[in-house]
């Protein structure tokens, strides 16, 4: 037969293994709603109006998609203009011919300047046609990073006018279509729904026997949903002198998405660890 230590060990490995459970017969009866544990009310960045709209409601959407865009034929264009000028290197490639072509001339004058074939002179002016090329091809490599910057910025001014998911989730609600403008309210509201929480209030007899990380049972006010077993997130730190009651939360797993947002339900005792 085991000995008392033994049992003890075995006892207090078990409750490692296995998640504690709130017992049944400190567990009061408690209406809940499950409700999404996020949601967004996705707004454009800026004020415009919309040319579409590419989700509904019912529509699941990933963090990052694309859900609406507004006008942006002034953008374009001016991306289009800024892309021509970043991409021209014409005018980079002839002042950097001049200035090898100066260059050279440079290094075959410098020997007739030492025979005295050329004046002084005008071996500086040579130097002084070198500076002003050097300049001038400064010049265009500054205009064409500025044009660079320019596309960006256009690009940029596109992709304010795109507005994107901020949250993996289903559209609950389209407010906006095309045509209309953006900006002031929501387009389209998204909730993640593929974990829910729900929260209910309990009277302070049994708070001590209530700890976050335990599972509850919950049940369901609709036919053919069977019970489920939630995890306690959240225990109010305090309690309402008024009614003596506190307040807790717990979520649980829906990422076959059959338990819908806004569901009432009710902490259960009766249902099974």
């Amino acid at each position: 037969m085991p000995s008392a230590a033994t049992l003890r060990l075995i006892f207090a490995v078990s409750l490692l293994l296995e998640p504690l459970t709130v017992r049944a017969e400190i567990l009061p009866d408690a209406p809940c709603q499950l409700t999404a544990v996020e949601h967004s009310e996705v707004s454009a960045l800026t004020t415009g109006v919309l040319s579409e709209v590419l989700v509904d409601r019912g529509t699941r959407v990933s963090r990052g998609q694309v859900l609406a865009r507004m006008h942006s034929e002034v953008e374009q264009a001016q991306v289009q203009s800024a892309l021509l000028r970043a991409n021209s290197e014409a005018a980079l490639r002839q002042r950097r011919a001049k200035l090898a072509m100066l260059d050279r001339t440079l290094a075959r004058n410098r020997d007739l300047l030492a025979k005295n074939v050329i004046s002084e002179q005008d071996y500086d002016q040579l130097r002084t046609d070198r500076e002003i090329a050097l300049h001038d091809l400064a010049s265009v490599q500054e205009a064409l990073a500025e044009a660079r910057t320019d596309l960006e910025v256009a690009r940029a001014m596109i992709a304010v006018k795109e507005i994107r998911s901020p949250i993996d989730g289903v559209v609950t609600e389209r407010a906006l279509s095309a045509g209309e403008r953006a900006g002031e309210r929501p387009v389209v509201v998204i909730q993640r729904v593929d974990r829910l929480y729900a929260e209910a209030v309990l009277p302070v007899s049994v708070r001590a026997g209530i700890k976050p990380g335990m599972q509850v049972g919950l049940s369901f006010d609709l036919v053919g949903l069977a019970p489920r077993r939630a995890v306690v997130t959240l225990v109010d730190p305090v309690i309402d002198p008024k009614t003596d009651m506190f307040g807790i939360r717990v979520e649980l797993d829906n990422a076959d998405l059959v338990l819908p947002a806004g569901l009432k339900c009710r902490i259960d005792p009766q249902v099974a660890p």
